[in-house]
């Protein structure tokens, strides 16, 4: 398929084995892994991205709803995957066709899926998420115990794992992840041992930070794409001996449409938030909030060109935003901008613009638009 657009995703599948792979030599080998591809992979692309992961041996995959599962059956991928946002009663029909898992914490849904599943003559897996402190999905750690009976009894049903998420394990306080996987071990201790199913809750974050909480199975996401969640986990990682760096999977590029001359004085772009301090040289770029890049980034943000830092100035447009190539020389239309990534041996990370953004690197990522082509290599 031709590409014409100049906004384009580079996406670098060979940084994202490298990532799957080094994470993989950070934990045990009897520890499985659940690759997250939710959200289309964070804005890279699920099915590439989903493709390379079991090649590199991830044991399941993690979708955030029902039609990113079905997507990923279609497409061809065998591998067990979970629904980590649940699903409503009415979609357990196609769950159970398409042989997809889900978190499930209440008995109605349960008992949808065990007659879908008995209707289709199959057996339908189900998680067991327990609300350690989230307190969005999952059943309570004291009503653990009558659940699991409850669906033990039901039909057509296998309880294949029993989970929890850690609310605030990205954050430099460790002691909410603590108190919440305390809370999870005795959550846990009603399981029978000869039956027991597989025990996760670590997610990126939680795996470096808590080895303690790998149990049978972890749930990577940001970091298998190069990025952190938060700050924080750098110093952690840096401690870490066996791990060469992450990869950064992603980089969003534009080219200049348009430079020209803009004398001292003038307002710059919607309701003239940004006034020329001087004569000025600015360039035009064809991307705006349309694809996904944050209108609260406008005069916050840099950009690479030439190798070189240029400013992002006045309010980021539908499907424009300006910059100010004042300071650089030999600005022509067509050169290449980075919006994050490298240049000439600089870089902007992911990481620097949800800073100045006033967000976290998750939602940057997943909101480059679906209107940006994604380049795979």
């Amino acid at each position: 398929m031709a590409h014409h657009r100049a906004t384009r995703a580079e996406i670098d599948l060979q940084a994202f084995r490298h990532n799957f792979q080094n994470l993989r030599s950070h934990i045990s080998p009897q520890t499985r892994i659940m690759a997250v591809v939710k959200a289309d992979a964070y804005g890279h692309g699920a099915l590439p991205c989903a493709r390379v992961a079991v090649e590199c041996g991830a044991d399941y995959l993690g979708a955030g709803v029902i039609e990113e599962g079905i997507e990923l059956r279609q497409s061809g991928l065998d591998a067990p995957i979970l629904i980590l946002g649940s699903i409503f009663p009415d979609e357990a029909e196609d769950l159970v066709r398409h042989d997809l898992a889900t978190i499930v914490c209440t008995l109605p849904l349960a008992q949808a899926l065990a007659k879908e599943a008995e209707k289709q003559n199959k057996t339908a897996s189900v998680h067991i998420k327990v609300d350690t402190g989230m307190n969005r999905l999952g059943v309570l750690p004291e009503n653990l115990p009558e659940l699991l009976n409850q669906i033990r009894n039901l039909p057509n049903l296998k309880i294949e794992g029993v989970s929890t998420h850690f609310a605030s394990a990205d954050d430099e306080v460790l002691s909410i992840t603590q108190a919440q996987f305390k809370k999870f071990q005795a959550a846990l201790a009603c399981l029978k041992q000869d039956d027991r199913p597989l025990i996760h809750c670590s997610n990126t974050s939680a795996l470096f930070k808590f080895p303690e909480s790998h149990f049978d199975m972890v749930r990577p996401g940001l970091i298998l794409y190069g990025a952190l969640p938060s700050p924080s986990l750098q110093a952690v990682l840096i401690e870490k001996e066996n791990l060469s760096p992450f990869k950064p999977v992603m980089q969003w590029k534009s080219r200049i449409i348009l430079v020209k001359s803009i004398a001292k004085g003038q307002p710059v772009s919607y309701s003239g938030s940004f006034t020329t301090q001087r004569g000025s040289l600015i360039a035009t770029l064809p991307v705006g909030y349309a694809d996904g890049l944050h209108r609260s980034l406008s005069n916050k943000m840099d950009v690479l060109i030439r190798g070189k830092r240029a400013p992002q100035i006045g309010n980021i447009c539908m499907d424009m935003t300006l910059i100010d190539v004042t300071e650089i020389q030999d600005v022509q239309a067509g050169d290449e901008v980075v919006l994050f990534g490298k240049q000439e041996g600089q870089t902007i990370t992911v990481d620097e613009m949800a800073t100045k953004g006033g967000t976290i690197p998750y939602e940057i990522l997943c909101n480059v638009g679906k209107r940006v082509p994604r380049i795979y290599g």
